[in-house]
């Protein structure tokens, strides 16, 4: 096997220097078009490829980003991980996921093995454990070694950095309020997720809406999934014991279970009940009914995430001006609701 091209056989095939060679090769404006044309048709003719390892010790980078998200079997999650994955890509960055599991402990092992020379940033969203514990010195401690935290979605006002959410309080609040100005009047919210700042801001947005219907009789009931199998039993007691003609769910999920509860119990879904969930997956596509649901654009936010972090790679300090972006949802109205748009 032949020996690779290097940019000095470059340098002495072209008779330009190793060091015009390099910056023709990264389009750099400091050189002619004529000469970057020749060079680069000269690098295609040799099969010259860039020894990128080489280039990113020199420039003590590793142009990868560390990626921790709680759950990849949630389709939120994994579409955020084709967003940043497209995104990276895309600016010649690789990316090295972790799973926390939603635990304190592993997002903070994830963080220690990969803060020690494989990352040069992150992009993560709280674990349910950590926002229990309300320790974030990982999260700053990594920060302080100058690797840009990035926080999405479920985030922390413990932690300065950029930030990249939806409107989690304003699409909970509309939803409710589009089920109460359809004829409902027992709207309950259920949640999977009630430790996480989503869970928290989806259930004041659900809050709120009642609020504003000024209706007496409709009051706010708030169902917390911690484990399935014992909702499903609570659930049922409590549907025997109260009416009900709206849910709305904190995720994808917990709407399609809940909706199979209602179902089971002899409901008609919409007729008798309402139901709306968050996150716009394959399984809201496919159930029977097809479920309403507030379309999170995860793929969106991932790329919006992974760009914002590449800028702030690219910044010379690190720590200045950082930024909340919000990521707008949209409603999708389907069989499971008879609410209007």
């Amino acid at each position: 096997m032949s020996n690779p091209i290097t940019l000095k056989k470059l340098a002495n095939l072209s008779n330009f220097s190793i060091s015009t060679i390099s910056k023709a090769l990264a389009d750099s404006p400091e050189i002619s078009s004529k000469t970057k044309e020749k060079v680069k048709k000269l690098a295609k003719l040799y099969n010259y490829t860039p020894n990128l390892l080489a280039k990113n010790l020199k420039e003590r980078k590793t142009r990868t980003i560390g990626v921790i998200i709680p759950n990849i079997l949630a389709h939120f999650f994994a579409k955020v991980l084709v967003g940043i994955e497209k995104e990276a890509v895309k600016h010649g960055y690789n990316i090295i996921t972790c799973i926390s599991d939603e635990s304190y402990e592993k997002e903070v092992k994830s963080i220690q093995m990969l803060a020690s020379g494989s990352v040069d940033g992150f992009i993560i969203s709280v674990s349910k454990g950590t926002y229990l514990n309300k320790n974030y010195e990982h999260l700053t401690a990594a920060i302080a070694k100058n690797l840009p935290v990035l926080l999405f979605d479920r985030i922390t006002d413990k932690v300065t950095c950029d930030k990249v959410v939806i409107n989690d309080f304003e699409s909970s609040y509309n939803a409710t309020k589009k089920m109460i100005d359809s004829g409902c009047k027992n709207v309950i919210f259920v949640s999977p997720i009630n430790n996480t700042s989503v869970g928290v801001e989806r259930v004041r947005g659900y809050h709120k809406a009642l609020e504003d219907c000024q209706m007496p009789t409709i009051s706010a009931e708030i169902l917390i999934i911690e484990d399935y199998k014992k909702f499903s039993n609570s659930f049922n007691t409590y549907i025997e014991n109260n009416k009900i003609d709206g849910v709305l769910a904190a995720d994808e999920l917990s709407a399609i279970y809940t909706m199979n509860l209602v179902i089971g119990k002899g409901l008609k879904v919409p007729e008798d009940v309402s139901i709306i969930g968050f996150t716009d997956g394959i399984l809201s596509e496919n159930s029977n009914p097809p479920l309403t649901t507030i379309d999170q654009h995860g793929i969106e936010l991932g790329e919006v995430a992974t760009k914002k972090m590449i800028e702030r790679l690219q910044k010379e300090d690190y720590t200045k001006d950082y930024e909340t972006i919000t990521v707008n949802t949209t409603l999708i109205k389907r069989g499971s609701s008879a609410i209007n748009l």
